[in-house]
Formats: C-alpha cells, structure tokens, sequence
C-alpha cells in the first residue's frame, strides 16, 4: 500500500565472512497513518488527513471508506509483523491501541473473634 517503504527502505549494516564484509540488509518497517500523510504531502497531494478522519459535520463522509481502509491496512500490516517478531510487539501493541489485560484476584482472611477473647 504505501509504495515509499518499498522506495526508500531503512537497512541494517552487517559484517559478513572472516572478513567482516559490510552488507545492507533491508529491514521491513511498520506503516502508519501519519507516514501516510507524509507521503502524501512529500507527493504534493495533500498536507493532512485531519479533516478527511474526523468528517466533522458529515462533511466529508465519502472518503470515510478509504480513511477506514487506510487506517485498517497499517493495523493489519503492523499486527502481521509483531505476531511474526518482524517488529517489536510493545512498540506496536501501543500504536494500535491493544493492551495486556492482567486479572488480578486478591482474597483477604480476617478471623473475627464473636467470644469477645482474644
């Protein structure tokens, strides 16, 4: 979906060999709205996506679609990627909102003495 990943990709440096030969190795990356956004801009097509997402006042319910499409294909990508130990799954569980729910259960016993002795 977001073609500047495949155009411009982060890599990282590795000596291969007795030698310690340098190479590249592309990295995959995760995608996010706001890259999205960027792109856009960098493309001289739009410089925020603010209006199109919120759709204050129904005005730009026609783009809901694709907004929705958008924002559910980084969360498919990035949640792909964590699920595989592609990208750190704390960094994007954050991005996406997600949360380890712990469920704690805690019992209290108090003797009660109704004798009146201790």
């Amino acid at each position: 979906m977001f073609y500047m990943k495949k155009q411009n990709p982060m890599y990282k440096t590795e000596y291969v060999g007795k030698d310690g030969r340098t190479e590249l190795t592309p990295l995959e990356t995760p995608i996010t709205f706001e890259g999205f956004e960027c792109y856009l801009m960098d493309k001289g097509i739009i410089g925020d996506l603010g209006d199109y997402a919120s759709n204050k006042n129904e005005k730009y319910s026609e783009y809901s679609t694709i907004i929705t499409r958008i924002r559910k294909n980084c969360f498919v990508h990035n949640f792909g990627g964590a699920s595989v130990g592609l990208f750190n799954a704390n960094i994007i569980a954050k991005k996406l909102g997600l949360s380890e729910k712990v469920e704690t259960q805690q019992t209290i016993v108090q003797k009660f003495d109704f004798d009146g002795n201790d």
